[in-house]
């Protein structure tokens, strides 16, 4: 069987999805010797991060890189010209394709907040992505929460739907806590504890109520930085702004986009990680932190609940004094730290990134046989 997976996120440093697509290709070079694939690309270098070394691995980078043209245009004609048996899209599949398809749609969180989005990318995905879901052969998604929802909000029959979980890399372990705070004073500078978010800075995240929530226990006498790791998104500047009018500039850290060597180092040196994100298909930073056995505070009202099982702090996203509350704790309380940090640790290991290459593979499979 000869596979074509679209992972164009690859080299975008986008977070979620390029994590996505670059586990699971790692994953399917390591564990299939029976099938080859295509790798469809559209950054420089967006491919030396895979390491492959496998002749039964192909790449094709596409030109031009715009959705606009690559979707409809772009991808269709080069499979035509170099056939495949399965096509792998990101949330939509391309017309005109003569082959079996999956797609894999995370979430659909345009659906339930659309404030949250640019307003092109609402229309497009609420017209393409419902098309794109019913079009397909096999779906795949990453939460049960998910599943539910293509499930609910378009009509899909549910034995479509796969269920594969993601999972954090191997990279993702209890490190020496006194060497990654070296680390992270020496390449940045940050040197007192702190509070740690990694993801996008993006009105979805909820990082305005979480800024709010630090200056409460700030002014109560925590110590703590708040450190926001990752790059701005769309409406990132309320958070900035509330940083300012707070009088926190001194206090909360924004560090940008790190490269990826760097980020375990980042969840190994805090005291205790936040991601109160309004909704979310997974939520993968919570996998990587519980791995890392760091205490974890997250939300209710979407899959982080499912995620992070017993093994967090769950907290109304909405209710700023909910987030404050479940930092002050954790901050206050070092015994009941240590113990959520070992619960998550024994949480991650539920999540597996070689099962969730293997069950993709079942699909494909499923798909080819159709």
């Amino acid at each position: 069987m000869k596979i074509g997976i679209d992972a164009h996120s690859l080299g975008s440093k986008q977070s979620g999805n390029e994590t996505y697509y670059t586990c699971l290709i790692k994953s399917l070079a390591r564990l299939d010797s029976d099938n080859s694939y295509l790798i469809y690309y559209t950054m420089d270098g967006a491919t030396e991060a895979l390491g492959l070394n496998n002749n039964r691995f192909g790449t094709r980078r596409l030109c031009p890189a715009s959705p606009y043209l690559r979707i409809p245009v772009v991808l269709p004609v080069t499979v035509r010209s170099e056939p495949v048996d399965v096509f792998h899209a990101q949330f939509i599949v391309p017309p005109f394709l003569k082959c079996r398809t999956v797609t894999t749609i995370p979430d659909v969180a345009y659906e339930h907040y659309p404030e949250f989005f640019p307003p092109y990318q609402v229309a497009w995905s609420r017209k393409l992505i419902p098309w794109s879901a019913r079009k397909s052969d096999r779906i795949i998604t990453v939460s049960q929460f998910s599943k539910a929802d293509l499930v609910n909000l378009y009509k899909i029959d549910p034995d479509k739907i796969v269920v594969t979980y993601e999972a954090a890399g191997c990279e993702f372990y209890p490190r020496d806590r006194a060497l990654a705070r070296e680390h992270v004073a020496r390449r940045y500078g940050i040197e007192r504890p702190f509070v740690l978010y990694v993801g996008r800075l993006q009105a979805r995240k909820n990082l305005v109520r979480l800024v709010e929530a630090y200056s409460q226990v700030r002014r109560e006498g925590a110590s703590q930085q708040l450190v926001l790791v990752g790059r701005k998104d769309w409406m990132a500047q309320p958070i900035l702004d509330k940083i300012s009018d707070l009088g926190l500039v001194r206090d909360v850290v924004i560090t940008g986009y790190l490269p990826a060597e760097d980020i375990p180092w980042f969840y190994s040196a805090a005291d205790v990680f936040a991601y109160p994100s309004i909704f979310e298909g997974f939520g993968l930073p919570v996998v990587e932190a519980m791995a890392s056995g760091i205490a974890v505070i997250t939300s209710m009202g979407s899959s982080l609940e499912e995620v992070a099982g017993d093994a967090a702090l769950i907290v109304d996203p909405l209710d700023v004094n909910a987030i404050a509350s479940a930092l002050k704790r954790m901050l206050s309380d070092h015994a009941f730290r240590e113990e959520m940090g070992r619960a998550g640790i024994r949480r991650s290991k539920e999540f597996d990134g070689d099962l969730c290459a293997m069950q993709t593979l079942a699909v494909y499979q499923a798909a080819a046989s159709t």
